[in-house]
């Protein structure tokens, strides 16, 4: 039985896995699980499908496909693990309340009504009854009635429960990767708990997974965008519905009244700590879109780094026949973790159609 190496145990290397539970390999998944790090810890849960995109690219495509898997995948993960990664779906409301973002939220309409007739545009009377505190000659939003939400620390908590009851699979959390080495019948990967060797490999490690990489030569440059995101608590519901504003901050409701804020945007930044400034950006911005939340009480505050390729466009598939590599999915990472983890499983395996599928976002490499 051939051993593969997974590194990396966010929700893409763990779809991953997840996908190859009857495949004959000898799994092992590296994680160093460093909490306030990893982008799936800090992301907000949108299933964004339609909100992030302006032109039917593949990428596009592949997140409307990954968008509709995700029902069928929270059953399996509650029949399974028993955690509810709640999943709902009441739509998402895009904004844009400076004017210099209208025409941009205009375009984006006009393309996904062409495929999508439920898609609404809110007129200046459905604006003013929706968000009566702003201007509605200086504000456009539409409402996108398919874009839903799950929680994502709970579906990461879900994959993670789930893969380690693979009997084909075993998780090193807490192990650093230190350094790979190449060879001609396969890799050594050296951890703070040991080496490990591999016949195929896998690098899923977020931002990280440029400089893996460069360890055998590959230059392939993914680059860190931190993200700075609160969780605050409010006495009464305001809102079931997120919102996203062309700004880059949104309003995921949650349960329990609780509703994540998110998200500042800060290339090439590895720091973990929350910057005072960004966490008042975005109290600024959320209580213009919504004044309610100016009452509210702080759960908590976190940062995440997020993985993003120069073209921001995910890099996935392989690099050799015994090298895989799944990484800058930036905002999308959760939208796309169930497709992703199909089509690499697949990919591993051979499969022609999962290979031609990921042609548009296949590793264009350099060996140095």
């Amino acid at each position: 039985m051939q051993k593969l190496i997974i590194i990396g145990g966010g929700v893409m290397g763990l779809s991953i896995a997840r996908q190859l539970s009857n495949a004959p390999y000898n799994i092992s998944i590296i994680d160093r699980t460093t909490p306030r790090m990893n982008a799936s810890y800090a992301a907000g849960g949108m299933l964004g499908a339609q909100n992030e995109f302006f032109e039917a690219t593949p990428l596009y495509r592949l997140a409307m496909q990954s968008r509709a898997l995700m029902p069928h995948v929270a059953q399996q993960l509650q029949r399974d693990t028993g955690i509810d990664i709640e999943f709902q779906c009441h739509g998402l409301i895009k904004i844009a309340t400076e004017v210099t973002h209208i025409e941009n939220i205009k375009k984006q309409f006009s393309f996904l009504k062409q495929d999508d007739h439920h898609i609404q545009w809110f007129h200046p009377k459905d604006l003013h009854r929706l968000f009566p505190h702003l201007n509605p000659k200086t504000t456009a939003a539409f409402k996108i009635q398919d874009d839903g939400q799950i929680h994502a620390n709970l579906y990461t908590q879900a994959l993670t429960k789930a893969v380690i009851s693979q009997k084909n699979t075993q998780l090193y959390s807490h192990t650093e990767v230190t350094h790979i080495e190449k060879h001609r019948d396969g890799y050594t990967v050296h951890t703070s708990q040991g080496a490990m060797m591999a016949d195929l490999l896998v690098i899923a490690a977020g931002a990280w997974s440029g400089k893996l990489l460069s360890d055998i030569h590959i230059s392939l440059p993914t680059r860190p965008v931190k993200g700075d995101v609160k969780l605050v608590e409010t006495q009464s519901p305001i809102l079931k519905t997120t919102l996203f504003n062309a700004n880059g901050c949104y309003i995921v409701p949650k349960r329990h009244n609780r509703y994540l804020i998110g998200a500042t945007s800060e290339w090439d930044n590895w720091s973990t700590d929350n910057d005072a400034s960004n966490l008042k950006w975005l109290d600024d911005k959320s209580q213009e879109m919504l004044p309610q939340l100016r009452n509210h009480r702080i759960i908590k505050t976190w940062t995440g780094i997020r993985p993003i390729t120069h073209q921001e466009v995910p890099i996935m598939g392989p690099i050799n026949p015994s090298l895989f590599v799944a990484t800058g999915h930036y905002r999308n990472g959760i939208l796309l973790s169930p497709i992703v983890g199909q089509l690499m499983a697949k990919a591993i395996q051979g499969d022609v159609q999962a290979l031609d599928t990921l042609q548009p976002f296949t590793p264009n490499v350099q060996q140095n």
